[in-house]
């Protein structure tokens, strides 16, 4: 483990001295939880420190989902501490964005997190502090420690040449709205970004709070003193190539991914879904999830229930309660805990009946890094999270691209018409999506000359994320640079 093996045997001095320790610091959004407990079990197995992982709550008490899922990612040797929640007076009103939320939340636990750290720094050295794009009010705590402070992008580094660059782009808008422009804004190496196809933040009224916020967090992701993305070079060619943005030096960027979820097939082997997935033929499954947050309106849910019914193919369906108003609606975790059966009075009249022994609906949490790597499955239906996007891509399955919110549109593009591994569904003028359009991409994804390319795309992709993470491979070594620089400038404060 790390770079203390092979050469002279250690003393015992060394052998006594305490691992050197990064802090991260996760806010209260599901996705990025999983890469952050997959980069901190990486820096305890792979690369000798010790690791202490915070999450920030945005509700007391974090969901049962958000629970389950942060004690079921880690490994041993990573600690994991939970962050109490905003006070009720310190509360924000109901009606605050998803975003605000998190934000809020963050900056309510640094007083904690300023506490922990002062704590841990007494028994090891801290190597770093390592938080997330909307964790910039912590800098503080790793300023007044002396230690690095970086931020982990969770996002692609499109989203964050984005964020790079528009200051300039705010600047250069004159009166107008992005939502307005009639020209794609094209950044160095990425797909041209339309604005229909905007983050949902940048289509506010540039005079908005929600538009400020984001600017605002546009502005930290330049003020960290490193920057780690979860990506790869093969995927994003032009990863980091930015280094200076109006006159301003930016940090360095180090594509260190695709980090998902490793937990072993072993821990998920009694799931229901499992069993029924083997009893089914190869590559003859569609996955269908829109990830832990997102949310389809009550008539969009039946209008999908009728088209997976009507592509007769076999599917496997990640269900939850609809919601009318967002379609981030089970964005902070579900109301319903693990396993508790959620009312289906939302699905056409006699869908459950026709579709049983061909369609399969689990009202709860999937195990779905280990459904999208069973030889059943053909292809993924998803709302191109960042997270199920590697996830898929690691496991070479072709996608059917169904965004929502954040900045998914940006990945379903990049993922259309850069990688190639993805058909993109047809939204309508009133962004209803028919029964007869989720039939005829499901079919198109699934069988034929189309299917077999995008087969083939995404299983080149797959073996060239299968090297970046390889031993010497480019996103290994990323993590080892950063690494070392941390170990060796820890504790010389």
């Amino acid at each position: 483990m790390g770079s203390d093996r092979g050469g002279a045997p250690a003393t015992a001095s060394a052998l006594a001295r305490p691992q050197p320790r990064v802090l991260l610091l996760c806010s209260p959004c599901l996705g990025h939880l999983i890469p952050f407990a997959e980069l901190a079990r990486r820096l305890v197995t792979d690369h000798g420190l010790a690791a202490t992982l915070l999450f920030a709550s945005a509700r007391s008490p974090p969901s049962e989902q958000y629970l389950a899922v942060a004690g079921s990612v880690l490994a041993e040797g990573v600690d994991l501490v939970a962050l109490p929640a905003p006070t009720p007076a310190d509360a924000l009103p109901g009606d605050a964005s998803v975003r605000d939320r998190a934000t809020h939340a963050v900056a309510c636990s640094v007083p904690r997190v300023r506490d922990i750290a002062r704590s841990l720094a007494e028994t090891a050295p801290l190597a770093a502090l390592v938080v997330d794009m909307i964790g910039a009010p912590a800098r503080a705590v790793a300023e007044e420690l002396g230690v690095p402070f970086y931020t982990f992008f969770t996002s692609p580094w499109m989203l964050l040449s984005l964020f790079l660059h528009l200051p300039s782009l705010d600047a250069t808008c004159a009166g107008g709205e992005h939502r307005d422009a009639t020209e794609p804004i094209r950044l160095p190496g990425c797909v041209p970004i339309h604005a229909h196809d905007l983050p949902g933040s940048m289509l506010a009224d540039r005079s908005s709070e929600t538009y400020a916020g984001f600017l605002a967090m546009a502005r930290d992701a330049a003020r960290a003193d490193g920057v780690l993305v979860n990506t790869f070079s093969e995927l994003e060619p032009a990863v980091g190539d930015v280094a200076v943005a109006d006159g301003v030096k930016l940090p360095t960027v180090h594509a260190v991914g695709p980090m998902i979820w490793t937990r072993p097939v072993s821990m998920d082997r009694d799931h229901d879904c499992l069993s029924w997935l083997d009893q089914q033929p190869r590559g003859s499954v569609v996955y269908v999830s829109f990830g832990s947050g997102g949310t389809l309106t009550w008539q969009q849910t039946a209008e999908l229930a009728l088209g997976l019914e009507l592509s007769q193919h076999r599917f496997i369906w990640a269900i939850k309660r609809p919601d009318q108003d967002t379609s981030s609606g089970a964005f902070f975790g579900t109301t319903h805990r693990d396993g508790e059966e959620i009312g289906m009075d939302f699905l056409p009249k006699g869908f459950i009946e026709r579709i049983r022994g061909v369609g399969l609906l689990v009202p709860s949490w999937v195990p779905q890094t280990t459904i999208l790597g069973h030889a059943s499955i053909g292809c993924f239906l998803t709302h191109c999270g960042w997270n199920s996007t590697l996830e898929s891509i690691s496991h070479g399955i072709p996608m059917i691209a169904w965004p929502l919110y954040a900045e998914q549109k940006m990945n379903a593009a990049m993922m259309e018409v850069q990688a190639k591994v993805v058909i993109r569904i047809n939204v309508g003028n009133n962004r209803f999506i028919t029964k007869e359009e989720i039939a005829s991409v499901v079919k198109r994804v699934m069988k034929g000359e189309e299917a077999e390319r995008l087969k083939r795309q995404i299983g080149e992709l797959k073996d060239k994320a299968v090297d970046a993470l390889s031993k010497g491979g480019c996103s290994t070594s990323a993590l080892v640079q950063v690494t070392h620089v941390w170990k060796s400038t820890a504790g010389q404060k």
